[in-house]
């Protein structure tokens, strides 16, 4: 189902979203392993394309990044934990986060 400004519906986007109650109380986001272990295939198996980048994204919104494409934009502000702050959160990222991220792009 596409909605009216023509980006999936973020409500049922995310195929392997775990159980609000599962989430991390920690980090937020429906993927909070990218930035709290090292990602494996089988985290990342049977995704889509929008979930992989919706993955890889709440990274850089964990760190209230200012995200310049519609489709992010638009996804992230509709989190209640998401606060857009900084053009630039390169120095933010651990270690850990920059891999898990360059780890997604190999699958997207």
């Amino acid at each position: 189902m596409m909605l009216a400004f023509g980006t999936p519906n973020f409500v049922n986007a995310q195929k392997h979203a775990p159980l609000p109650q599962t989430q991390s109380r920690n980090v937020p986001g429906i993927y909070p392993e990218g930035s709290k272990r090292q990602l494996r295939v089988s985290d990342i198996e049977g995704l889509t394309s929008w979930d992989l980048k919706v993955m890889r994204n709440e990274i850089y919104a964990r760190h209230n990044y200012i995200f310049k494409t519609d489709d992010m934009k638009n996804y992230f502000n509709q989190q209640n934990w998401y606060t857009p702050r900084y053009n630039n959160i390169e120095s933010m990222l651990t270690a850990l986060e920059k891999k898990n991220i360059k780890f997604i792009q190999s699958y997207e």
